[in-house]
């Protein structure tokens, strides 16, 4: 293919929407020649005018001489690519395929931008699917870095080559999946969105309260509420509904009624006004408190062995505690073991410590209500998310069902002099962050499992198409391949269903990791 500053480059691209003039846009600034077709002239107009205002802001009108507007599809005939961003329809899509198909010989290369959709049966369509693939773009197209090249059962390896160099010439950064449902985002994404839905369903916590935690203690940019209300949340529930119907019901992938029931109302998102959160009031939409300050503290905290709360050593030694498994007239007693270890450390410190010292145990793997059951005195017993206590600036907290208020106040000032925002929860399996992650990294070890793409390239997609602060594969190695096997056990357990089984690649990885540590 020619290079972009060459004049003769082409690119055509169907759809002058919101993606398809953003895809114009990112050619037109690395120097090709585009084409923009739509049936309808209004939305030309639209397309130019959006076009026009950024590169005038940019003092690049000159670039505008190289865009033509078209409502025939026939003066695609000269373009080198046909990138179609039409609405998400099969048999319009096809119809489309089928007449660029003649319009535009070999050797141009039709490309779908598709998000939800399987570019093998557009390609069907097609006399020549070998030169079909797919170019998924991500929402703004002129901002985010990421392109999805996607290879569709009859793709050619010279197509997958050549899109993937026209995505590096139009400065992206492009990731080669298989044609499955979802390709990698938006298949690995899914948990983000639905877990939290359940939670919410389930009464667990607010939305805003969901939205605190993954963004303070997880470090994502939004919460799943805040960003299905920015990408609007009928198309969330679309590319739901299309995951779910392609995987021919996996449970993973179900839809939930709370997204039905905010379409059928016509909420939703911003660009109605009123989603998860109202729009109209001009004030945020989720207020996101600042982490208390640190300062010195006096005072022993009792704490048993284990690793599922890395970091919270260290914190309590910045804050001044003293530390041990026995110390002397204790703050509180944290046991931060896994299950296996729960109950001997819950218990011995039950009739160890004095009955006013609060008993806070780390519930990503067991609920509160569960070791509440073990204890003498449960009133005194608060659970803590304790997976991601040390990176975060929020804690999740979740009350014993007697829990005193005495004690509550006393645990929650405790993680305050931590310097960490304290969310109190419903008593749930896996609480929020653990949950949520944990069925991100089991949702890419699935995707790697069946080919979909490597390790590294899921984690890159993840981290560059939703900003997701650490690739789910790398975030799972980081807190313990062991760890996140434990909740979705947790998890399968207590729910007693398929969507919470852990992929057998997570389960090889927790099983390496344990024989290096014994080793």
């Amino acid at each position: 293919m020619n290079k972009p500053e060459q004049s003769a480059t082409t690119i055509g691209v169907i759809g002058a929407g919101t993606m398809g003039s953003g895809i114009a846009l990112v050619a037109l600034k690395a120097g090709f020649a585009v084409i923009l077709n739509d049936i309808a002239p209004e939305m030309l107009e639209r397309g130019r005018q959006y076009i026009k205002k950024f590169l005038t802001r940019k003092g690049n009108q000159a670039a505008l001489e190289r865009l033509t507007l078209t409502a025939n599809l026939e003066e695609l005939a000269g373009a080198d690519v046909v990138i179609e961003a039409a609405v998400e329809k099969l048999s319009l899509k096809q119809e489309l395929f089928s007449r660029l198909d003649t319009i535009c010989p070999p050797p141009a290369i039709l490309v779908s931008n598709t998000s939800t959709l399987p570019i093998t049966a557009i390609a069907a369509a097609a006399a020549s699917p070998e030169r079909v693939g797919g170019m998924h773009f991500f929402n703004p197209a002129p901002v985010l870095p990421l392109v999805e090249v996607v290879r569709g059962a009859q793709t050619g390896d010279d197509t997958i080559q050549t899109l993937v160099k026209l995505a590096e010439q139009m400065g992206k950064k492009p990731v080669v999946t298989l044609d499955t449902p979802g390709f990698i985002v938006n298949r690995v994404a899914r948990p983000f969105y639905l877990e939290a839905l359940r939670l919410a369903g389930e009464g667990v916590a607010t939305y805003a309260q969901i939205d605190q935690v993954v963004q303070l203690g997880g470090g994502f940019r939004m919460g799943p509420f805040q960003l299905m209300d920015l990408i609007g949340i009928d198309i969330n529930l679309a590319s739901a509904k299309s995951l779910y119907d392609q995987t021919y019901g996996e449970p993973r992938y179900r839809p939930h009624r709370i997204q039905e029931q905010m379409v059928q109302q016509n909420a939703l998102g911003r660009k109605t006004g009123r989603g998860f959160y109202i729009y109209n009031s001009g004030a945020p939409a989720v207020e996101m408190p600042a982490p208390p300050p640190t300062g010195r503290h006096s005072g022993a905290v009792s704490i048993s062995p284990g690793d599922w709360a890395p970091g919270l050593l260290e914190l309590c030694g910045e804050a001044g505690y003293d530390l041990g498994a026995h110390a002397d007239l204790p703050v509180v007693g944290l046991v931060v073991a896994g299950r296996r270890g729960m109950m001997d450390y819950a218990c011995s410190f039950d009739q160890e410590l004095p009955p006013d010292v609060p008993l806070l145990c780390q519930a990503a793997g067991t609920t509160v209500s569960e070791i509440a059951t073990w204890l003498k005195h449960p009133e005194r017993l608060v659970g803590f998310d304790g997976l991601f206590v040390g990176a975060g600036q929020a804690v999740t907290l979740a009350a014993s069902p007697v829990l005193s208020d005495q004690i509550r106040r006393a645990a929650e000032q405790f993680f305050v002099s931590l310097g960490r925002h304290a969310v109190w929860v419903e008593d749930s399996p896996a609480l929020i962050l653990p949950r949520i992650v944990g069925m991100l990294a089991n949702e890419a070890a699935f995707a790697v499992g069946e080919g979909v793409a490597d390790e590294e390239t899921i984690d890159r997609a993840m981290m560059l198409g939703v900003n997701y602060p650490q690739g789910p594969l790398a975030w799972a190695k980081s807190i313990g391949y062991r760890q996140i096997v434990a909740v979705l056990d947790h998890l399968r357990a207590e729910y007693g269903e398929d969507r919470y089984r852990t992929a057998p690649l997570l389960r090889r990885l927790a099983r390496i990791e344990q024989l290096a540590r014994e080793n």
